[in-house]
This record gives structure tokens, sequence and C-alpha cells, in this order.
């Protein structure tokens, strides 16, 4: 583990000599605040990783988000996935993660947390493909989120990724321009000319889902951003007038079955927008020029500018509570905003500027997923070291212990929690021979044999024993 340090530290070194220090902050005001909170955590303060507990804990104040990243998860967490500022190979960031923040946090907020790394990328070379966001807003029926894979030359790919085996499983592929909505097991997503539905959501490329169809909705002009508010769709398309092309918002049935689409509730002139949500009250869109909201019957007269930033990516409306939330993203930095939809009050969740003003990068040290302690070392679980293949760097992953006080995950027999009369067998912790119990701690014949350091449990069977 010191190698490791030391291999981490020296890279960490070597790119902080190396950084321009070049003046590039993000200039941006907000507008119409009543109010307005950045939370920090009262914990070690930190402007690099190597001064947290390395490998068991990062600063946090260096996540550079992906453009189209932002999810609303059904913990009260916003997801988005992000490369670490100094998280570096070869002159290229390194692998994306996976990562959670408290949408609507305490007096202080906990922080950013890793949920995981995803490890299953190619960064170089024809088959080119690394992580770039997450799609759809919200958490599959299966509690994963659909991740955007950029391709060089291709189509990029959306699918699911799973923590255990390190594999990413492409689900389909198509235009990342073209919106994602997902409720459910139904996914609702543009593709070029068409809005469909399709249910169940689609998992798997090679292994189509049983049962899975597809319903036309609507013929639509290049459908572009989609949001579902009860049973309407909220939708944006291009509209070509000679040489000019705008962007209409539209309101439509979400039941429909091959319709025409209506008339635009409005237009905007700005040929690219970002992003948009939608409540029953309002639409949000961003574009280059900042973060709107227009009156739901499209009265452009009582149009709102919430924010200036010309970063915003993504923005999702939570249904649940008065939180908008939106994602900015920029060359050397990054930030989660919570804008409240009612009093337009300001909360940043998350927020960093990098390497262009790194005295004021100020961070805290956040401890990897599941780790805990004041130096993040503790785990009330099992701890495996992986590898990550794009650094050959070796990182911790804790594994907590279930409900029943069982081992989760292993990689070792010791790792059991009762060996040796349990033992590990595909990552799992399994009896011995005759044992059971939540550790395999009973015998019901109370007739134990041992061999070689291996006990069996012998059971009667009409007058025998199992190892007779």
């Amino acid at each position: 583990m010191y190698n490791n340090y030391s291999i981490i530290k020296h890279l960490l070194a070597e790119l902080r000599e190396n950084m321009k220090m070049s003046k590039n902050v993000e200039n941006y005001k907000n507008v119409e605040i009543k109010k307005s909170v950045t939370y920090v955590i009262n914990s070690k303060g930190c402007t690099k990783n190597y001064e947290c507990n390395l490998p068991y804990s990062y600063c946090g104040n260096g996540w550079l988000i992906d453009a189209r990243s932002i999810g609303l998860g059904r913990d009260g967490k916003i997801y988005f996935t992000a490369r670490n500022q100094f998280d570096t190979s070869n002159n290229q960031l390194g692998p994306s993660y996976l990562v959670s923040v408290v949408k609507n946090p305490p007096e202080r907020s906990p922080g950013t947390n890793i949920v995981y790394k995803i490890t299953d990328e190619q960064p170089n070379g024809p088959v080119f493909n690394r992580v770039n966001g997450i799609a759809g807003v919200n958490q599959l029926s299966n509690g994963k989120f659909l991740i955007i894979k950029d391709m060089y030359r291709y189509l990029p790919l959306y699918g699911t990724f799973d923590d255990q085996t390190k594999k990413y499983t492409t689900a389909f592929k198509q235009n990342f321009e073209n919106s994602i909505y997902i409720e459910g097991d139904t996914m609702y997503r543009c593709i070029d000319t068409r809005l469909e539905s399709v249910s169940p959501v689609p998992l798997s490329l090679d292994s189509p889902t049983p049962g899975s169809t597809s319903k036309l909705l609507y013929n639509t002009n290049y459908c572009l951003g989609l949001v579902k508010v009860g049973s309407n769709l909220i939708f944006t398309q291009r509209i070509q007038i000679g040489d000019q092309s705008i962007i209409g918002f539209y309101i439509t049935v979400a039941n429909c079955n091959n319709c025409s689409i209506p008339s635009p509730i409005f237009t905007v002139t700005d040929p690219a927008v970002y992003s948009v949500a939608a409540d029953s009250n309002y639409f949000y869109y961003s574009t280059r020029n900042g973060l709107f909201r227009v009156p739901m019957n499209g009265d452009v007269s009582k149009r709102m500018k919430l924010s200036d930033n010309p970063n915003i990516k993504g923005i999702v409306r939570d249904q649940t509570s008065n939180g908008l939330y939106y994602a900015s993203s920029f060359v050397n930095g990054s930030s989660i905003v919570r804008i409240d939809a009612v009093d337009y009050g300001i909360t940043t969740l998350y927020d960093y500027i990098g390497a262009s003003n790194p005295s004021t990068s100020t961070g805290t040290c956040q401890c990897l997923s599941a780790f805990t302690g004041d130096n993040c070392s503790n785990c009330n679980g099992t701890v495996n070291w992986e590898t990550d293949p794009a650094t050959n760097i070796n990182y911790p992953v804790c594994h907590p212990f279930l409900p029943d006080g069982s081992v989760s995950y292993c990689s070792q027999d010791w790792q059991c929690t009762n060996n040796p009369y349990n033992y590990c067998l595909d990552n799992s912790c399994v009896c011995r021979k005759g044992f059971g119990g939540n550790i395999c701690q009973y015998c019901s014949s109370n007739n134990v044999t041992w061999s070689d350091g291996i006990p069996t449990c012998n059971l009667y069977y009409h007058g025998y024993t199992t190892s007779s």
C-alpha cells in the first residue's frame, strides 16, 4: 500500500508542476436571488488528493462533471458522473466515477460521495469509448442509471454498469442530441423524427428484454429535449424557417398513438437548448445565455431568467419538492446547484473552480464509499483491493456486511465471518458441507469431523451419517 501511495503522490506532484495557472474562472452571477447558501463540511481541508488519507479518502474539490450528467435518485440524492482533476495518467484524465450529493442537505452538507468507479472504458484507439453522463433523469426500476458512453465515429452507447462484475452492458445506441426520460419500467425517447415509448426498458443489446415493445407516439421534426409531467410529455424540436433554425416547445399527451404534433406553445431563437425540465406550472430550459423559466401557457412576456451561467448542460425538476437542480461544467470546474422553484433561493451543493484558481479551491477530505472514521480507514464489512486498468494503481473497495451480519462480498476464504465453517465461492460466502445459519454456525447433528483443517457436519439419514 505504501508503494501505491508513493505512485499516486508522484503523479499528482508531477501534474501540479505542469498545470497552467491561467485565469480561466467561470464568470457568471445568479439573479433574482432571495438567499444564497454554500455548504461546507467541518472536516480536514484540502486542495489536492494527496493531502487526504490516500487511498481511503480523496479531496472533494476536484470533480469535473460530465457535460450531460445529472440524475435524480429515489434516495434523496442527486447523481452525476465525473472525473477527478487530479486523477490522471499520460496527461489524460482517469476513469469516470458515479458520484452523489444530498439534494436537500441539512445545516451542513455531507459533501460528495463516490458510489463506484466505472472501470470498463477504452480511453484510446479505434474502439474508444468514454463515459459522458447520465440519461433519462430517473433511476431504472432495478436502481441503476442509464450511463452514456461516447464512441469514436459511432453513435453513443446507452447502458448500465455493474459494480460487482465491473462490466458495462450496452442496452442501445442513439444520437446524444435525442433525449430520454425514464418513468418506472417505461422509457420515452426521441429518435430523430420519432417520439416513442419503450416498455420495459431495454437492458441489453445482445440479449433483448423479453416482451419489450416500442410504440410510436408522435412524428416529429428532429425531437430534442424530453420530460414527462403527470400524463403529459413536454418536448422540444428544431424548426427550420428559411435559413434560420429555432426551437419549439410542445405539450402533448403521453398515451397517443402515431399522432401529429400540435403547434408549439412558444419558441426560442437560440440555436442550442442544452437541457429541458418542467413541472405543472413552468417550463425550464438552459442555453448559452443562462437558465430560464416560462409559464406553462407559453406567455414569454413572463419569462424569468434564473441564472446567467452559460454552462448549464443538465437540469432536473424534482416533482416531490420545490427543488430545481442543475449541473454546470466548464473547462476547469463544475458545480451542482439547487434553486428553490418557489422563492428562488440558491443552494450550492457542490462547487469546484479547479486549476485556474487553486488557492481558492479548498475542499474537504471525503471517504470512499462505505469507509468511515477520522481517517476513512474503517470498513464495517470486507475490504477488497482492485486495480484500475487505466492507471494500474490499486484502490480499496469496502463491501458492508448485510443486515444479518453476514458478508456481502468476498475474494478470499478468510474474509468470511465464520471461516473455516464457510468459505468464499464466486465472491459469496457459502457453508461447508452440512452447516447452516447466516454465518454457517449450526450443525444440526452436532457431529463434526475434521480433515486438513476443513470441518464437515455429518448429518444423519436413516441411521447413517453423510460421511459414511
